[in-house]
């Protein structure tokens, strides 16, 4: 597995569960770090990811972060991560950019026109499609299970105290993805994996659940419509522009992590001289990845 047992398995002083409105098991599945550092090592060289290997590459990003927010404190396969998002976009960002890979950090309150309320991360991805080479662009959001938890997702909420960043009363933004069958697709795709691509449908459905989770009661014309609406008026590609236009945040904040890159860690263990001795004493051929790249010889 991904997470280390004996981090899923110590004393974590932190450790609240929840219950969840809407809940999917975090990507655990195994990945050998040498496999992204080969990918690293690819991308320095021809300048795109193969496609197929995006996925890859996206769940060890935010299984990097994942595990650094919840190192001591959550069991990372059950957290919350409450309150952690600026962190985890900090620590996405600064990962990504060591990669060299185009990142933009912003605000969910950017794109409503409010106060704060979800830092978030946008990565352009080069790749080849059709033989072309072009870019995907995907939304990096590990910590969005902070916003399924069941106590905040009631309609009762509309009738209690504001509280948190946004100063209203309303049901979290699962409590509208739940209401069909697209929006809770998504939220499980994000909860497992911490990011989705941002096609124009899928930045709809994720923007429209925070446009109504910041339409408090008060703002309903027809109350017989309160708690049933999920879908607004504006088009994904809106929301897209309003991603463009808004201020790219990623050096306000450090991670305050020392971040190494696969490759760079696998080249630094390579220096050190306990690895050369025990290389040549063994003569063990150098890490050849089994990702099946478009050119030969990818050893580490």
């Amino acid at each position: 597995m991904l997470y280390p047992e004996k981090v899923v398995l110590e004393e974590f002083h932190n450790n609240q569960e929840y219950e969840y409105l809407i809940d999917a098991p975090i990507f655990n599945d195994d990945i050998d770090i040498r496999d992204i550092a080969a990918l690293e090592s690819f991308y320095q060289k021809k300048g795109y990811i193969p496609e197929k290997y995006i996925p890859l590459l996206l769940n060890y990003v935010t299984y990097y972060a994942r595990y650094n927010l919840s190192k001591g404190f959550d069991n990372p396969l059950t957290a919350a991560y409450r309150f952690q998002c600026s962190r985890a976009a900090n620590i996405n960002t600064e990962l990504l950019e060591k990669m060299k890979i185009r990142v933009k950090q912003f605000n969910v309150g950017d794109i409503m026109g409010t106060e704060p309320i979800h830092e978030l991360c946008e990565a352009w991805i080069p790749t080849m499609v059709d033989g072309k080479l072009t870019e995907k662009r995907y939304i990096l959001d590990p910590t969005f299970r902070q916003f399924c938890i069941k106590e905040e997702n009631r309609f009762e909420r509309y009738n209690e105290e504001p509280r948190y960043s946004v100063r209203k009363a309303t049901p979290h933004p699962a409590y509208f993805l739940n209401l069909y069958e697209d929006g809770i697709k998504l939220a499980k795709e994000i909860i497992r994996y911490g990011y989705f691509e941002a096609t124009p449908q899928n930045l709809k459905i994720y923007f429209d659940s925070f446009y109504y989770y910041l339409k408090d009661k008060e703002s309903y014309k027809d109350k017989s419509k309160l708690g049933k609406e999920y879908e607004s008026a504006i088009r994904g590609e809106e929301y897209d522009e309003q991603i463009e236009k808004s201020e790219d945040k990623k050096h306000f904040l450090k991670s305050g992590l020392e971040i190494k890159t696969p490759l760079e860690g696998i080249i630094e263990a390579r220096n050190k001289m306990r690895y050369r001795i025990k290389h040549f004493f063994t003569k063990k051929d150098d890490y050849q990845s089994n990702l099946d790249f478009d050119e030969p010889g990818m050893k580490l």
